[in-house]
């Protein structure tokens, strides 16, 4: 390799070490500063997440009740609480299943005003004693947000 190395120019010497510095810098681009990058702006994303989702936490915690369920309303069949409130508030179920062993009701609904939601939630919980075992709430689109997936249970 050195008897090649000592049979090149100084000029092709040069070229050549050029050459190994550019692809030195596309190696550490590539290799290291790229995927930094995308870790960072992966938790940017995370963190604005967490954010908004801790801003929904309030903003329900804000709309909840402490309801007991104790009234002769609460003591409506699960299912039938969900759908019956969920039409008071405009609130436009694309799913709901059927009560399962665990007295729970899983809903998806249609993108819809977060107020709207939480209100919701609240007047199930205030007036029928359900709660939320389980929610994936996301920021959908035009302010909007969307409840792909909640389970309600009723406390006993």
């Amino acid at each position: 390799m050195t008897t090649w190395w000592h049979e090149l120019s100084v000029r092709e010497r040069v070229l050549i070490l050029v050459a190994a510095c550019l692809a030195a810098l596309v190696i550490v681009s590539l290799g290291v500063l790229r995927p930094l990058d995308n870790w960072h702006d992966a938790a940017l994303r995370k963190e604005q997440s967490a954010r908004d989702g801790y801003e929904l936490t309030l903003a329900a915690a804000a709309l909840g009740g402490n309801g007991d369920g104790s009234s002769a309303a609460g003591r409506m069949q699960l299912r039938q609480a969900v759908i019956t409130t969920a039409s008071n508030w405009g609130v436009d179920l694309t799913r709901i299943g059927s009560e399962n062993a665990q007295g729970q009701v899983e809903v998806q609904a249609a993108p819809m005003n977060g107020e709207a939601l939480f209100s919701w939630i609240a007047q199930l919980e205030k007036q029928y004693g359900v709660t939320v075992a389980f929610a994936d709430i996301a920021n959908g689109q035009s302010g909007l947000i969307t409840a792909h997936i909640i389970v309600f249970e009723q406390k006993s």
